[in-house]
């Protein structure tokens, strides 16, 4: 009974235009030291890719992501790499790696999820590698789990529009 009610007053205030929780991230970036949170995305396009170093799956979809984002984050599109990875030294290896062979104008944020200044809204991640695109309305447009597909980037671009 107790579900239905709390049901029925989310239906209730939704239908009376009050939007849902804002999607939230905070950590920090593990290259340059900065605060990374979502509020700093305002009103763009945020790909989120959960990743672990070392995963082939993982590798695969970096290198889509960073190529798409490489040919479109003059439309407010931006990306942040989230490491799933449980030990702290092969998440900072990996990072060293891409700040060494990566060019500059192609990286992007990298946080570990594990850190304990971290924290976002995207509960347990099930599958190595993830992506959750947040639109520019604040929304979950898209959730990957696993490679990404050739359809999702069509879903990736229309949420630039």
């Amino acid at each position: 009974m107790k579900k239905i009610r709390h049901w029925l007053i989310a239906l209730f205030l939704l239908s009376q235009g009050y939007a849902a929780a804002a999607q939230t991230l905070e950590g920090v970036d593990i290259m340059s030291g900065k605060p990374v949170s979502l509020q700093q995305y305002k009103n763009q396009t945020v790909l989120l890719a959960f990743f672990s170093a070392g995963c082939d799956a993982c590798v695969y979809n970096l290198k889509l992501i960073r190529e798409f984002y490489k040919s479109n984050k003059k439309s407010q599109f931006s990306v942040i790499g989230i490491g799933l990875d449980k030990k702290p030294e092969h998440f900072k290896n990996y990072a060293q790696l891409v700040n060494v062979t990566t060019p500059k104008d192609e990286q992007f944020p990298l946080v570990w999820r594990n850190a304990s200044d971290y924290k976002d809204s995207f509960g347990s991640i099930k599958r190595d590698p993830s992506l959750v695109v947040i639109g520019k309305n604040g929304e979950i447009t898209l959730k990957r789990e696993g490679i990404i597909q050739d359809s999702d980037w069509d879903d990736i671009w229309t949420s630039l529009q």
